[in-house]
């Protein structure tokens, strides 16, 4: 039995959807739909869908404020823990959901046991034909999409294709994974980067990952992070990337990294600001702010993304 974690915050519409799609999924589930504090009347509608659908068995669990993508599917974990699950998979909820998608992931991991995290196809939900992603591959730092934007009849592997980075919105894996808090994914970032930690941890631990082929999702990409404040999601995106190498690296390594880095870092800010001064002085914050935190809390997140005062400039 596989215990799903869904996040939603201020989400319904694309939650409830999301749950529509299992009415017809097949296999042994049990889904739980973890409430990040929503402002709006997301309980409300969520716990309404339960009630009147018991033909799936989702489960409701309302948190007290906005604990961030990773605290919040963490806290998620621990509870479906409790049933002790054979399996579990984080799941954004702005996905939906083809009938068998579930069981070919099972029935791959029981001819397949070596690997231990997978992950479906995941195709555009306005675009179904083209695929968003098959996992991908880290190398130094960065993270490529395999077939990433390319038309289904594009992908040529047949079953599987071994991977080393996994994306968070659709995370199969099993329970030795969990710490001893019963945690997956790291705490240091409110929003984003916890999946390429993820990945980074595993290839690190020599854990085997691959994207199920015949196991499909569609995704409708962007639903919440296309809310965001530009500039502050850019400055977020490499904050979270420079301490995590750091973290990540020993010093003299995480130096060569960031040198070459910077250009391209300077490119984006220029092309977000399109004001060269600008661009450094952004630059030269995130050298400072890189070097000196070892997280990247929820008041960050609020000053860059919601408040948009995090820089004096």
């Amino acid at each position: 039995m596989t215990a799903i974690i869904i996040l939603n915050w201020n989400g319904a519409d694309d939650t409830l959807a999301c749950l529509d799609s299992f009415s017809n999924a097949d296999g042994e589930f049990v889904v739980y739909v973890v409430d990040n504090g929503s402002a709006d009347d997301s309980v409300f509608r969520i716990q309404s869908w339960i009630d009147e659908h018991n033909e799936v068995d989702v489960r409701l669990l309302p948190l007290d404020k906005n604990y961030g993508f990773a605290k919040g599917n963490n806290k998620g974990l621990e509870v479906a823990s409790k049933i002790s699950p054979d399996s579990y998979l984080l799941l954004n909820n702005d996905t939906e959901v083809l009938p068998d998608f579930l069981v070919r992931l099972q029935d791959f991991s029981a001819r397949h046991p070596k690997y231990r995290v997978l992950t479906p196809k995941i195709n555009f939900y306005y675009d179904k034909q083209k695929v968003w992603n098959c996992g991908g591959k880290l190398f130094f730092g960065f993270r490529k999409y395999f077939y990433a934007g390319s038309p289904d009849f594009a992908v040529k592997e047949n079953g599987h294709i071994d991977i080393s980075f996994v994306t968070g919105c659709a995370l199969f894996f099993y329970p030795e994974l969990l710490d001893d808090q019963g945690h997956l994914l790291t705490e240091r970032f409110f929003f984003g980067e916890e999946d390429f930690e993820f990945s980074m941890r595993m290839k690190k631990n020599g854990i085997k990952m691959a994207c199920v082929l015949d196991s499909l999702i569609y995704h409708k990409v962007g639903a919440s992070g296309n809310k965001m404040f530009r500039f502050g999601k850019l400055y977020l995106h490499y904050l979270n990337r420079f301490i995590d190498m750091r973290l990540h690296m020993g010093t003299m390594k995480y130096l060569f990294w960031e040198l070459l880095n910077v250009p391209i870092v300077l490119k984006y800010f220029y092309r977000s600001t399109h004001s060269m001064l600008l661009a450094f002085r952004m630059l030269k914050f995130l050298l400072r702010d890189a070097r000196n935190k070892d997280c990247v809390s929820q008041k960050d997140f609020d000053s860059l993304v919601l408040e948009q005062n995090y820089f004096p400039f």
